[in-house]
């Protein structure tokens, strides 16, 4: 599930090294505290916070790259496409009460277009991490779209320990996601704030939990990757609904995975590319056509408070039944 990528700016190699660096210090750690004055043993806490690196080195060093996830691999795990959602006809009048909310907030949906142009004239879209912006802008413009009483905590690169893949599997699940945004109270927001741990999560279990993976081009290829994330997380979490998206910030794939009451497989449901459509002028100002990055923001704050419920009549969505295999 993981993916092989740089962690600050640390190659494959360096990677390697820091972890092997930092292995050694721990079991030098080990070797002195048991030969020494236990009174003076390194700090409280530090030998935590090691092991708390080795554990995200490790993640990162051992998953399989991202395009190793393929549908072969979600058929070993018991996972299987059930059908296409499609986005239910006339949102005009649900999409026009939603820019009002948060319209007090610094990301009012008029600051969110604001935004995206600046994005737009700015930065090039020529690499996930440069498509990061405007996916944040997106999960800012959804946190200023919720309830009074409740909180959104985004979490960037979130660890995902390892986890076995099914009951029936001796294989394991482990790495990171992208992006992971809780929905909570805002006495839970807080915890989450400062320990935000899916361990964490699955005691002081949120309201809403949505998982995003982020892609350069030709997102659609990707979906085996971002739905085998989702399962791994709804498997650590213990739940049989998870709802997220695979997206590059302008293009977006809303999935909803069903994992088997025994944790064995899972079944998903996946959207057709929903887009953020721009055009350049004549006179070559940029034109962001309405209602899209409104539409986008509705459907992601819906879905993220809303992340471990079946689809429900209030939702975006319906199943295309005729599709469903």
């Amino acid at each position: 599930m993981a993916k092989k990528r740089k962690l600050s700016g640390l190659s494959a190699l360096e990677l390697q090294s820091a972890y092997n660096s930092l292995l050694k210090l721990k079991r030098n750690i080990v070797h002195e505290e048991s030969d020494e004055d236990p009174n003076e043993s390194a700090p409280e806490g530090f030998e935590r916070q090691v092991d708390k690196t080795l554990s995200l080195l490790g993640s990162k060093l051992e998953g399989p790259k991202s395009y190793s996830i393929t549908m072969e691999n979600l058929t070993k795990l018991n996972i299987t496409f059930t059908a296409f959602l499609y986005l239910k006809p006339n949102p005009e009048e649900r999409i026009a009460a939603t820019t009002s909310l948060g319209q007090n907030e610094l990301w009012s949906s008029a600051n969110l277009y604001r935004h995206l142009h600046l994005l737009e004239s700015l930065i090039p879209r020529t690499t996930e991490t440069s498509g990061r912006a405007w996916i944040e802008a997106f999960f800012f413009r959804a946190s200023a779209m919720l309830p009074p009483n409740k909180r959104m905590v985004l979490n960037m690169e979130h660890v995902v320990q390892a986890t076995t893949a099914s009951p029936s599997s001796l294989s394991s699940l482990s790495g990171f996601v992208d992006y992971t945004a809780v929905v909570a109270s805002q006495c839970d927001a807080a915890i989450f704030m400062k320990t935000p741990q899916l361990h964490v999560l699955k005691r002081y279990m949120p309201s809403g939990f949505f998982v995003v993976e982020a892609q350069v081009f030709n997102i659609s290829d990707h979906v085996p990757q971002a739905v085998c994330e989702m399962y791994a997380c709804g498997t650590l979490l213990e739940k049989n609904v998870l709802r997220g998206a695979l997206t590059n910030g302008h293009d977006w794939i809303f999935l909803l995975i069903e994992l088997n009451d025994d944790y064995d497989g899972a079944s998903y449901k996946q959207s057709d590319v929903i887009q953020l459509e721009t055009t350049k002028r004549l006179d070559g100002s940029l034109e962001i056509h309405r209602p899209w990055p409104d539409l986008i923001a509705a459907i992601l704050s819906h879905w993220i408070e809303n992340g471990f419920a079946e689809l429900g009549s209030d939702d975006w969505f319906g199943v295309h039944e005729s599709t469903a295999v």
